[in-house]
């Protein structure tokens, strides 16, 4: 019965309002901004069995959510965007490697203090990842004063939300929604109004009840035991943990379902409450950028962190019959035409009567340049920047590919990729599309899975041998070795460390009760760092007195004077200690800090050592 309201529910038509209130912001929404939210509301309920079983994933996760928002004192309003952002999906994966309930990055979200390495990935973790959520608001909200728009910046990050809003919509409580208002807002508030009704409040899925065990240092199988639950199904419904043993150094919820409204295993804790705000006091942040991801690009799932980022390009549309004609088809929105099997420059110069000089422009062709048979080339100019964010790139491809595939001229491609001239392409390399790469964005990849078929490319017997070689060597992969591809068939070797200008190598002695996760929040590093400089792996247990390579800032001479730095949105130790050159230690220690947590527009004592 429950099932059959919910369908008839999703299907009921909706008039979307002209006026509503939404995390404390009054919104007066025009005709042309009504269009837009009503056509995603259609697309979101059209199929009542997707949208029940939609509603009914988010009644299984909506109650940590509404208690963390209320516990940290933001607008219970915001609980809609991680069905927007996942659909609740904990290892949902977007094109740029955003993972989890709420969509960070594995920078953004070490920056947040979520924790993210091969034992745990707190982004999938529901109650950590809303916490590292309302992080990012609280950021955001201090410069803009508006939950709204502070919620935009979840998107485009705050200096892109500076740029593209008004300064007078700064601490608005009343707003006006219409055609120019930023699509993701818009797509918002579908989701508000579609589930707005059905999820929260105290409605539970009736079918299925998520309940939580404290996991702190135990096994799955110890979990197990004590909840008569198949460690099978602990492992589905707690992803974020990547190995069988939960850490000790801080309280995890464990989550198992129950299908008969069991009640929840009575444990002997301290209060959930203090632990989590105990935790949250410990936990340690860092600025460095996200490292290759292990997550393959092509999953079943295709979210996407991106309006608009989902699909296959470059579209074709019109009349692919005689895309040979010109005035036949568009190519991404803009006119085309299909080249012969024995086109040329000239032959499609005299179809299409522009000048060879045009083509060559409009399509990025040389003098020398060659038409393909069966591509489509372009008969007017190209964009300045692609219809979606990012591309991965295939095995295969080229620049110049790419900057057809998508419509945009191959000089603006590599301006937003910083790059100078057309080099060859590493597989599983993040491409900027719509903006440029920010210089403190270093380049990124991104594993990707390489189907092979056996009939059209026969693996070589020399790959099987290569396998059984690497593993006898004595050289261990780190986490940042790819799979075994034929293209990149090669025996590792391992180089000690070299710090760049303005860092040191130091050794660092194993103490007792250490581990890879106290380092990396010790010295401000990335686990993987770490791993990479002693040539290690995550599974590789540290013995007390072991001496580890770390490579951290040098110290400030101690003849500096001091300067004043004001706390920027965004900053933390790590990159304020990075842009003077001197160590996190010397930073705290100047202004007699102890704990990791900057306030936007704090003032800081530094002294550089450049």
């Amino acid at each position: 019965m429950l099932t059959a309201s919910l369908g008839l529910l999703a299907q009921a038509p909706m008039v979307i309002p002209s006026q509503m209130e939404v995390a404390g912001i009054k919104l007066k929404i025009r005709p042309d901004a009504q269009k837009e939210i009503q056509e995603t509301y259609d697309l979101l309920t059209r199929s009542s069995t997707h949208f029940d079983a939609l509603v009914q994933r988010t009644r299984m996760y909506m109650p940590y959510i509404e208690q963390i928002l209320q516990q940290e004192g933001l607008p219970e309003d915001l609980k809609f965007l991680p069905i927007q952002e996942s659909q609740l999906i904990s290892d949902a994966v977007s094109s740029s490697n955003a993972v989890g309930f709420w969509q960070f990055k594995k920078a953004t979200a070490q920056e947040l203090g979520l924790r993210v390495d091969g034992v745990v990935d707190e982004r999938k973790h529901i109650i950590y990842a809303t916490v590292g959520a309302t992080r990012y608001f609280k950021r955001s909200n201090f410069t803009f004063d508006n939950w709204l728009i502070s919620l935009q910046s979840y998107l485009q990050g705050l200096t892109g939300t500076q740029r593209s809003v008004s300064e007078d919509l700064y601490g608005a409580k009343s707003m006006v929604i219409n055609g120019k208002s930023h699509w993701y807002v818009k797509k918002f508030l579908a989701h508000y109004l579609a589930f707005q009704d059905h999820v929260g409040n105290g409605r539970v899925n009736q079918n299925l009840t998520l309940l939580s065990y404290e996991g702190r240092g135990k096994t799955l199988r110890q979990i197990s035991n004590a909840t008569g639950v198949d460690d099978v199904i602990l492992k589905k419904h707690n992803k974020w943990l990547n190995q069988t043993q939960i850490p000790d150094d801080k309280s995890y919820m464990v989550f198992y379902p129950s299908q008969s409204g069991k009640q929840p295993i009575v444990q002997r804790t301290p209060d959930a409450k203090k632990t989590e705000e105990r935790n949250q006091q410990g936990s340690k942040s860092t600025t460095k950028t996200e490292n290759p991801a292990t997550k393959t690009v092509k999953n079943s799932l295709q979210f996407r962190a991106i309006e608009h980022n989902i699909g296959d390009f470059p579209r074709i549309t019109g009349n692919l019959t005689n895309a040979v004609e010109p005035g036949q088809v568009e190519l991404n929105g803009i006119p085309a035409i299909q080249a012969k099997s024995d086109d040329n420059l000239r032959t499609m110069s005299r179809r299409t009567g522009l000048k060879v000089k045009k083509l060559q422009k409009f399509n990025d062709i040389g003098d020398r340049g060659n038409v393909r048979p069966g591509k489509f080339y372009y008969l007017k100019r190209k964009k300045n920047k692609g219809q979606v964010h990012y591309h991965i790139v295939q095995p295969g491809e080229t620049l110049w590919g790419i900057a057809q595939d998508y419509g945009i001229k191959l000089k603006k491609l590599l301006r937003k990729n910083r790059m100078r001239e057309v080099v060859d392409l590493k597989v599983g390399r993040v491409l900027w599309l719509r903006f440029i790469r920010p210089k403190k964005i270093p380049v990124e990849y991104s594993e990707i899975s390489i189907p092979v078929d056996n009939k059209k490319l026969p693996i070589p017997k020399r790959l099987a041998e290569m396998d059984k070689k690497l593993t006898s060597i004595e050289r261990k992969p780190t986490t940042r070795d790819l799979p075994l591809r034929e293209s990149n068939l090669r025996i590792p070797t391992w180089k000690k460390p070299v710090p760049s200008k303005g860092e040191e190598l130091i050794i660092h002695q194993v103490q007792s009760k250490e581990t890879l996760f106290s380092l990396s929040a010790k010295y401000q590093v990335e686990i993987d760092d770490i791993l990479e400089w002693n040539n290690r792996t995550v599974q590789d247990t540290m013995k007390v007195g072991e001496e580890l390579l770390i490579i951290i800032p040098k110290l400030v001479p101690e003849a500096k004077v001091f300067t004043e730095h004001t706390v920027a949105i965004g900053e933390t130790f790590w990159s304020i200690s990075r842009q003077y050159g001197v160590s996190v230690k010397q930073l705290k220690d100047w202004n007699n800090r102890k704990d990791d947590i900057l306030s936007p527009g704090e003032k800081l004592k530094v002294r550089s050592s450049k």
